[in-house]
């Protein structure tokens, strides 16, 4: 009786696992070891269909997406980090793939937003895989530990897309360990099966017993009992192993970082910025230098082109173009935007100095941009870039001074001159003792008190400092100062920007005020900021009149 209950058991737990193995091995996963969604309709209101990370949350397998268009149109497929991808689409109408149930449905929320457009996908450089044209589209990646996103568009990133998709996940040995549940279920399936059908032979009669004498115990075939517990046991456990056994670890890394740029784009980034800078400054377009430059450099570009264009319309004035030469760069790692990363060179048109570039990238989908630039002398020694990393707080306590520290000393020590208090901070610079030298002679004019009731002029750190460490132990420091200048004139007097001065560009010598000229000039500078005991050092400085008028 016990044999036959085994037996029906071992049959049920067999068929079972039979069907389980069967459907898996040869309907759902299939020779190449990968489980597909099966084609589905996806579509979008807005510019972009992205998963979100919660669905490649576990690591090891090779994801296989292939994409068509249902309206023949070029498209986009590509795998990115989840704060990339965040970035990219932030504000942008789009539609979030939040579940998939194998082999059946794809489940998506729409997340409202702008109409764009967006860069661009192929374009942009931070995709981890990708794949962009006509037709079907495909990628196959192993899927990494940490927060990615599968992101599917139409390849101009302006249009809604509406597409065909296949999703696939390749688990190594998936096949094999589902063949090896279908045959486990098999070989339980027959034991059950002959464990049920088995019948023994009669039994040999026992020899007549003495009434005086006690019965005998009648031995229990226990050793088949154990046998079929055995078989029981070792299946079940060989088919959880080989079906587990496919099951890919769950994600461990929450959050993600990389490198800012890659050397190669980054190369590319500054030939492309010569060329564009160059035909700029040929024309002096201020709108094309705007798609290089950003920030405070720009306003010095914008300001000199203005400038020029006034005081030398025949354009004789115009600089010889220039390149970077033989360009080294500082790359940090960022886990998110803005990011960032240096560059210096030699400039081929000027032997004697070198540049050093400070590149901003403000989102994922906007390009890199200049958004500070020096030129200090070919003999002035920068720090070294590799290995740069952004400023911590813990970073300040052992500098001579924090990055915002250093930017308001040297607003002081420009206010005060030599007998400023700021001024033991800083190395001699010959950029600091010519505009010690302007500041000056501005002042002299008091001299003439019949003339000039006043002269006011004021530097003042504008924005914050932006400041990486490098391997040397010291910060490389970039930083804006804004001059606030104010020249007042006597009772009875009036005063105008001069023909051929700059300010010139911004009020003519016609418009004159009674009682001041007043120009705003903006500067540039790189700083190297040292641990605690040494002195800061100056690398270089530009500026340009940014504003002129009067009252």
């Amino acid at each position: 009786m016990i044999r036959r209950i085994v037996g029906v058991l071992l049959a049920l737990v067999g068929l079972i696992v039979v069907v389980v193995g069967g459907v898996a091995a040869f309907w759902l996963i299939g020779p190449d070891d990968t489980v597909h969604s099966g084609e589905q309709s996806l579509s979008s209101k807005g510019l972009a269909i992205a998963s979100t990370p919660e669905l490649l949350n576990r690591h090891g397998p090779v994801l296989h997406v292939d994409v068509r268009s249902s309206k023949n149109q070029p498209v986009f497929v590509g795998v990115a980090r989840d704060f990339d991808v965040s970035s990219y689409l932030k504000g942008i109408a789009h539609t979030k793939l939040v579940q998939v149930q194998f082999p059946i449905a794809l489940s998506t929320e729409d997340e409202k937003g702008t109409a764009g457009p967006l860069a661009a996908p192929a374009t942009l450089d931070w995709w981890v895989t990708k794949a962009n044209g006509t037709g079907t589209q495909s990628i196959a990646w192993p899927i990494e530990d940490g927060p990615y996103d599968v992101v599917i568009m139409n390849a101009d990133g302006k249009t809604a897309p509406d597409v065909q998709v296949d999703l696939g996940i390749e688990i190594p040995k998936a096949f094999t360990s589902a063949l090896g549940v279908f045959a486990a279920g098999i070989i339980l399936l027959a034991v059950g099966i002959l464990l049920v059908l088995f019948r023994r032979g009669p039994r040999k009669p026992h020899p007549a017993q003495n009434a005086t004498s006690p019965p005998q115990p009648v031995q229990q075939p226990a050793s088949r009992i154990a046998a079929a517990q055995r078989v029981v046991v070792v299946g079940i456990a060989f088919g959880l192993t080989t079906g587990c056994s496919a099951v890919p670890p769950a994600d461990t890394v929450t959050v993600l970082t990389r490198p800012a740029i890659s050397e190669q784009v980054a190369a590319a980034a500054i030939k492309h910025y010569d060329e564009v800078s160059n035909a700029a400054a040929k024309r002096r377009d201020e709108k094309l230098i705007a798609t290089v430059e950003t920030g405070d450099v720009l306003r010095l570009s914008q300001a000199g082109y203005r400038i020029d264009r006034v005081l030398d319309k025949a354009g004789k004035g115009i600089a010889d173009p220039t390149t970077h030469v033989k360009p080294s760069i500082g790359v940090p790692s960022y886990g998110g935007y803005p990011m960032r990363f240096v560059a210096s060179a030699g400039m081929s048109a000027y032997k004697d100095y070198q540049v050093l570039d400070l590149w901003e990238r403000r989102s994922a989908g906007e390009p890199w941009l200049v958004s500070h630039q020096v030129t200090p002398e070919k003999k002035v020694k920068l720090p070294p870039l590799k290995g740069l990393r952004p400023v911590t707080a813990a970073d300040n306590e052992k500098l001579a001074a924090s990055p915002e520290a250093a930017g308001k000393a040297l607003a002081g020590y420009f206010n005060a001159g030599t007998k400023s208090s700021h001024a033991a901070l800083f190395a001699p610079s010959a950029d600091v003792t010519s505009i010690l030298r302007t500041v000056a002679d501005a002042k002299s004019l008091l001299k003439d008190p019949k003339s000039y009731r006043a002269v006011i002029d004021t530097f003042r750190l504008s924005g914050t400092p932006t400041a990486f460490m490098t391997s040397s132990g010291e910060a490389l420091v970039f930083l804006s100062l804004t001059e606030e200048f104010q020249l007042q004139v006597g009772p009875n007097l009036s005063i105008y920007w001069a023909q051929g001065s700059p300010g010139s560009a911004f009020s003519p010598p016609t418009t004159k005020y009674d009682s001041a000229i007043t120009s705003t000039t903006l500067y540039q500078a790189a700083l190297v900021v040292p641990p605690k005991g040494a002195k800061i050092r100056i690398l270089s400085t530009a500026d340009e009149l940014v504003e002129a008028g009067g009252y």
